[in-house]
């Protein structure tokens, strides 16, 4: 099934208020190392995820799982930890791709000019982007401005080369207290470039930042992106989305749209931030029956202050509000 398939199937749960469980998206962390020390890396109970070693999918095995996901829906979101890490990468991607799926990149990219095939083998390349001046950019990753200078490196040259490898570059930035004013500069540098937008309120575990929620300059900021999203700029994200994150108000959460599964396979469930992952969808042997096994005994929790996030927030949103989802189909697909 198909992105589209499983939204209009998706519809009809939510229309007699049942949960939605056809995934729109798959995220597969296929690692959770990272050399970075990034400020905000949080996997929901506040540790980077650097300090859960997660044992990692051989290729093959990779391979395995992402045949069975194909099954399951067209759309493969590839992240971890820092996923640039693993040496096969273009492989599981070039592989997904064999199987019928849209691939989605999420990277700080450093290396990236060294391995140019990536980009080849990708739909969508989300570049975490949170400052533009090196010395700010080295205080958020933890990192010197050297390394910080590669990252923007990383950026300019996707920028280059997206026509030939016909690639979508979306800048993915993280807006934190005290850093406000160089997320307002990706974003400049975003739209100038006509290259996508993506923003994300810091969080702290689950919940947004205290210093976000009183902050006017955080609330002037989200309105510009709100005003170049209306001018027809690549900000992505619904108004509503925009608007909640701006207000942080709260929404009806739909995890399963987009399910999550670790380095080793296994599907957390309903989320990842809820930090429970013992069932593996290989032995499980297909994503229904992992999916099955897993909510045995574990019902969905109704959040509403919580994941003010892009991939729960904006994706449940967009879930639950098909006029603005079509709106947002033709901004994605200008």
């Amino acid at each position: 099934m198909g992105f589209v398939a499983n939204y209009v199937r998706n519809l009809a749960s939510v229309a007699v208020a049942r949960e939605p469980v056809r995934p729109l998206l798959v995220s597969f962390y296929v690692t959770h190392r990272c050399t970075l020390n990034c400020v905000y890396c949080s996997d929901g109970a506040g540790k980077p995820f650097k300090v859960d070693p997660a044992e990692e999918l051989s290729t093959a095995e990779a391979k395995r799982l992402i045949a069975v996901l194909a099954r399951e829906t067209d759309t493969l979101d590839v992240t971890g930890g820092e996923p640039m890490v693993r040496d096969d990468l273009e492989a599981l991607l070039a592989f997904a791709r064999e199987q019928g799926m849209r691939t989605v990149l999420n990277t700080k990219g450093i290396g990236l000019p060294d391995r140019p095939e990536l980009m080849r083998h990708c739909d969508v390349l989300v570049l975490s982007l949170d400052a533009v001046d090196p010395g700010a950019l080295a205080e958020i990753i933890g990192a010197d401005e050297n390394t910080a200078g590669r990252v923007v490196d990383a950026v300019r040259f996707a920028i280059r080369h997206r026509d030939t490898t016909r690639t979508k570059v979306v800048l993915s930035a993280v807006a934190m207290p005290g850093y406000l004013n160089e997320t307002r500069r990706v974003l400049d540098f975003a739209m100038e470039r006509k290259v996508g937008f993506q923003p994300s309120p810091c969080i702290d575990g689950t919940v947004i930042r205290a210093g976000l929620k009183s902050s006017d300059e955080y609330r002037e900021l989200v309105n510009e992106m709100l005003a170049r999203k209306h001018a027809g700029g690549t900000v992505f994200g619904t108004r509503r989305y925009l608007q909640g994150i701006r207000d942080v108000e709260p929404f009806r959460c739909h995890p399963l749209l987009m399910p999550t599964l670790r380095p080793d396979g296994r599907l957390y469930y309903p989320c990842l931030e809820s930090g429970r992952a013992s069932v593996s969808v290989l032995e499980a042997g297909s994503y229904r029956a992992a999916l099955e096994a897993a909510g045995n005994g574990h019902d969905i929790p109704r959040c509403r202050k919580r994941c003010h996030i892009f991939c729960h927030m904006g994706l449940s949103l967009l879930q639950r509000h098909p006029l603005d989802a079509l709106g947002e189909l033709k901004h994605w697909r200008h």
